[in-house]
């Protein structure tokens, strides 16, 4: 069942309820529906291209880079059909879990704040 386009609420209760999630826009500057399916304990799978690739997954280790049919298809067998409830995907959620909140608002602010008093402008 695809769900598109739909308020925050209605995406935080099927966040809740999945299993995986998949991320396939080519090139996106960020990704941060990647980082939510992280958070949420998701096994990802996203394009491996622009910010997922650059910033977010680490392949195999807190998710899957795809980028073709068959790849995209290979995770999903890995990650429904390869032990769903296995040890390897359960520490795969743990990794994502932990990874997003390289992306809170807290850490946001605090390196904020950094850059800002180590860049000298408000002295």
């Amino acid at each position: 069942e695809f769900v598109l386009n739909q308020p925050y609420s209605v995406l935080k209760a099927w966040l809740g309820r999945a299993s995986i999630g998949i991320h396939t826009m080519w090139n996106e500057h960020f990704g941060i529906g990647v980082v939510e399916m992280q958070a949420a304990g998701l096994i990802t799978i996203a394009h491996d291209s622009g910010g997922p690739k650059a910033d977010i997954i680490v392949k195999t280790v807190d998710g899957y880079l795809a980028s073709s049919v068959d790849e995209y298809s290979s995770a999903m067998y890995r990650a429904l059909c390869d032990g769903a409830n296995s040890n390897e995907n359960m520490q795969i959620r743990a990794r994502g879990r932990e990874s997003s909140k390289r992306f809170s608002d807290q850490v946001f602010a605090r390196e904020f704040k950094d850059a800002i008093v180590a860049s000298g402008i408000l002295s």
